[in-house]
């Protein structure tokens, strides 16, 4: 039981977090929709797979590591998978969704920093207990235990400063954005105009653009890219990418092992003795049938004590050492590590690799000529729309066979424009009219561009609920957010890896 002075702590330390604007249900709700993958990790969906070397992105000299833009990639498909009944199946939904992941990702590295540059910060003692105290995913009988804190993080290849740095983003950026909540209020003069918004629905018409559909329709053929090859320059062009992006094409040696961890919890001697007897086990039983019944790693225990690939420096160097030595189909001896006893079998092995000039030098080549091709055609769209001419837009869309989507009535006042999922898309249907149906410009989201037309509108009046006012409140105040980190997005200096958006097929 905890003695008087440490509940008076634990007190001071909820209080503080609850008076700087963060709550644990704020926080946890951070976790849920995305802000860390922990809920998802916890589900087993993560599959550790190949890593490829360098960075997603780098703000400020912060680098987003690959590893966190695949986790959070997956995290994201699981999520509109089950929200749409249906897996992302196109390679523009996926490139869509990349961009989605990066901005995110970006988004949430510029708020922490823009949160420390205000004087906002999150203490040591504020993560240690978000952690230990409100956290249930680390408690047995409402008590934190250590050893499943570090056997849950191992299973999902997080080291404790990466999952500890996670909390304390969140918790800085969860403060600020409950700063602008309890600041700002919304005036009767916004309700009106939040009322007139909703009232006045807009019904558009677009046509959705991107390289890789564009591709599809129009496919480079074999002839074709043999004639680009066969001159100089572009060779040239092909290899000098290849050398830029070197390292996305280079795999490391890669395990894939399945393991029963038998937590110490304070009694090594006992612990030892139970990770003995499961060892005799296996000279009878399988060890899918023992890991589940008693592997003490609630992340690969539901898949039969699976971890899936890893390469070396994703594991302690205890579990690491004995995984890579051991041939496929073999156990282990028992293994220490911080983390417990662990029975090791080697399932699979991959040698490292790296795809050559010659073996990706088609595909790639390919790849560059679609692009030029599309970019063509997409400046070309352009040239015609900015000359006045938006007729022969529309015809060179019809020829290039894209076709035209209807968003159906919605609120001007919506924050995206549905099936764009886009804020520019209203804008821009704003500014339409009879006499000027389709817009002067594309709009460009990411890798897609639209060309926007104007279906109808019409009038149906609306009162603001009580609930929706609260909710208005909310959004005015997350608008102000939102504002203050783009001012701070403004100065930073943001680089991103598109190769991870639209990879070469």
């Amino acid at each position: 039981m905890k003695n008087s002075h440490q509940m008076s702590v634990s007190a001071k330390i909820k209080k503080g977090l609850s008076d700087k604007g963060v709550t644990v249900r704020s926080v946890v709700a951070v976790l849920i929709f995305g802000m860390i993958v922990l809920v998802f990790i916890l589900s087993g969906r993560h599959q550790g797979g190949s890593m490829s070397m360098g960075a997603a992105a780098e703000v400020n000299g912060e680098l987003i590591s690959i590893k966190e833009f695949q986790e959070e990639e997956e995290r994201l498909a699981q999520y509109y998978s089950q929200l749409f009944g249906g897996q992302l199946d196109s390679d523009m939904q996926r490139t869509m969704l990349r961009g989605e992941v990066m901005n995110t990702l970006v988004s949430k590295s510029l708020a922490a920093q823009a949160a420390e540059k205000s004087g906002i910060y999150a203490t040591d003692a504020e993560v240690r207990y978000m952690i230990v105290e409100e956290l249930p995913y680390f408690k047995t009988d409402g008590v934190f235990q250590a050893d499943t804190y570090r056997a849950v993080l191992q299973s999902n290849r997080l080291t404790t400063s990466e999952f500890e740095g996670r909390i304390r983003q969140d918790i800085k950026n969860q403060r600020s954005r409950q700063l602008f909540e309890s600041s700002l209020t919304v005036s009767e003069l916004q309700k009106e105009i939040e009322k007139e918004l909703r009232s006045s629905k807009i019904n558009l018409e677009y046509a959705q653009l991107s390289s890789v559909e564009y591709a599809k329709a129009h496919p480079v053929t074999d002839a074709e890219l043999q004639k680009a090859l066969a001159t100089e320059d572009f060779l040239k062009k092909v290899e000098e990418n290849y050398k830029v992006n070197e390292s996305s094409y280079e795999t490391p040696a890669q395990v894939r092992a399945s393991h029963i961890l038998i937590a110490m919890a304070g009694n090594e001697a006992a612990a030892l003795e139970k990770a003995k007897q499961a060892l005799k086990r296996l000279e009878k039983e399988s060890f899918e049938k023992v890991a589940a019944q008693v592997s003490e790693d609630p992340g690969s225990k539901v898949k039969n004590g699976d971890l899936g690939y890893f390469s070396k420096g994703q594991m302690v160097k205890e579990f690491e050492d004995a995984a890579f030595s051991l041939p496929v189909g073999k156990l282990s001896d028992i293994v220490k590590t911080q983390f417990g006893f662990h029975i090791i079998k080697v399932t699979d092995k991959k040698e490292a690799r790296k795809d050559s000039f010659e073996s990706v030098k088609n595909a790639l080549a390919r790849k560059l000529l679609a692009d030029e091709r599309y970019l063509t055609f997409v400046k070309g769209v352009e040239a015609e729309l900015a000359a006045g001419r938006p007729e022969v837009a529309v015809a060179q869309l019809s020829q290039a066979k894209v076709a035209w989507k209807e968003t159906g009535l919605f609120d001007i006042g919506a924050e995206v424009a549905p099936g764009m999922n886009s804020a520019q898309a209203i804008k821009l249907g704003l500014e339409l009219s009879s006499q000027q149906p389709v817009a002067k410009r594309l709009i460009r989201e990411g890798d897609v561009q639209f060309l926007v037309k104007l279906k109808g509108n019409k009038f149906v009046n609306t009162e603001l609920k009580p609930e929706e006012e609260s909710v208005l409140e909310r959004q005015k105040a997350m608008e102000a957010y939102a504002g203050w980190v783009d001012a701070f997005r403004k100065t930073a200096k943001v680089e991103t890896n598109s190769f991870l958006i639209n990879p070469p097929q």
